[in-house]
């Protein structure tokens, strides 16, 4: 039998130092950048009750929830993404709160899946939600935040794929199908199944068109010429609408100066009973799957008694990493080291160290300098300080390949006024600051 304890259940990983220094700089940048769009950060319970999540209000399915019981036999469910509860938490506790609202976070997210292979079910996620306007503006600013912050990241070639989920809400309206009939053609459209998009189609009684137009669905997609494709004689006025406002989206886009990576896809139809308007997802080169999505939510706030316009997008972090290109190198630090009974001057020297902003490490191993020097070289320790009884420090420099013998007062610049000329302090000396 497995000594479960020894190992992680699947779908989730630990993140050693290297990794976890990366997705900190990842998050930083996307931080950096939300902020300045004019966002603030929120934090939601990493846990809620299953109906928060059950019903329409969500786009996760029940199946995916991670449910479990309180101490009052009431489901709870970890969180499957951060847009319900930041719906949940702007409707029942914001109501007198100056519209729009602009919030950010990071975090994890947990998804039971349920597929072949490795799937994470632990990922974190760093977004955007803009609550409380219906205007394309709002979709527009999410979209170009977005795009701002992947751009920050270093990553230059991505596209940004932008649909209209009206669009296609518009021709069912105008067809009246049923929804067992609406979910096929949905399915048909999504997976790009032009036969069987004929076969559902061709059994209707509806204008040619209009049946043109839901056969060539799928492969509406490219510049902006797409839209004038779409329009067709008999649209009904969701569908005019819909078209008037992802080309708005659009010419805001190129005012942000991001015309170069859009492109429309009116075929994509994920989640159509969660998003009303706009959907996007960003793609990249050496990732199978979206680096960033979102869209219009119009109905989340209502579930929640507060109907309002809203819109937002996450970034995966996770996939971010499998492209990202770290911007600083690993900084390395200084290791002190204590001759016997120079244990209090060798921690007055490196707090000393600390609140001037470098990075100081105690060695604590209990061996002798010559074990000392060996960990040092092993940690990405540049330097170690010898310190004595006396006051005496030697410096130890492995990267100029220098000694430098001195004094602890000298070497922290405590040493008076007189004819000597001062002392190196450990900035002259290159010390890395962190």
């Amino acid at each position: 039998m497995p000594d479960w304890k020894l190992h992680t259940p699947n779908g989730v990983n630990d993140v050693l130092p290297e990794e976890c220094a990366v997705k900190k700089e990842i998050e930083s940048t996307l931080w950096m950048v939300f902020a300045s769009f004019g966002y603030k950060e929120v934090e939601t319970p990493a846990f809620e009750y299953y109906d928060c999540y059950s019903g329409e209000s969500g786009q996760i399915t029940q199946e995916k929830l991670y449910k479990f019981f309180d101490e009052q036999g009431r489901i709870l469910a970890l969180r499957p993404d951060f847009t319900t509860s930041i719906a949940r938490m702007a409707a029942t506790k914001l109501q007198n709160h100056v519209l729009p609202i602009r919030y950010m976070y990071t975090g994890s997210v947990f998804r039971a899946e349920h597929t072949e292979g490795v799937r994470s079910r632990e990922i974190t996620q760093s977004g955007i939600e803009l609550i409380g306007s219906y205007s394309p503006e709002a979709d527009a600013e999410v979209i170009a935040a977005a795009m701002e912050a992947i751009t920050a990241l270093g990553i230059e070639e991505f596209s940004m794929e932008i649909g209209q989920v009206a669009f296609f809400n518009g021709l069912v309206e105008q067809l009246k199908l049923d929804e067992d009939t609406t979910e096929r053609l949905r399915a048909r459209i999504d997976s790009k199944d032009s036969q069987g998009i004929k076969n559902i189609v061709n059994k209707l009684d509806i204008d040619e068109n209009i049946k043109r137009i839901m056969i060539d669905l799928p492969y509406l997609f490219g510049d902006v010429s797409v839209l004038d494709r779409a329009y067709a004689e008999g649209l009904n006025e969701t569908s005019k609408a819909a078209l008037e406002n992802i080309k708005k989206i659009y010419e805001l886009l190129c005012l942000y100066g991001f015309e170069k990576y859009i492109s429309i896809d009116l075929g994509m139809l994920q989640s159509i009973d969660y998003y009303t308007g706009s959907i996007f997802k960003c793609y990249t080169h050496g990732i199978g799957f979206p680096i960033a999505a979102g869209g219009r939510y119009d109905n989340l706030m209502g579930m929640f008694g507060r109907p309002m316009g809203a819109v937002g997008c996450a970034v995966g972090v996770n996939r971010i990493m499998q492209v990202y290109k770290s911007q600083t190198a690993q900084v390395p630090s200084t290791l002190v080291y204590a001759e016997e009974t120079a244990a209090g001057l060798a921690y007055d020297t490196a707090y000393n160290l600390r609140v001037n902003g470098c990075l100081t490490e105690m060695y604590i191993g209990g061996g002798s300098f010559e074990d000392a020097e060996k960990y040092a070289k092993e940690t990405n320790n540049t330097c170690i300080l010898r310190v004595y009884p006396n006051g005496r420090l030697t410096v130890y420099d492995y990267e100029r390949e220098g000694t430098l013998e001195t004094t602890v007062n000298e070497f922290l610049g405590y040493s008076g006024a007189g004819s000597e000329p001062p002392a190196p302090t450990p900035q002259d000396m290159g010390f890395r600051r962190f």
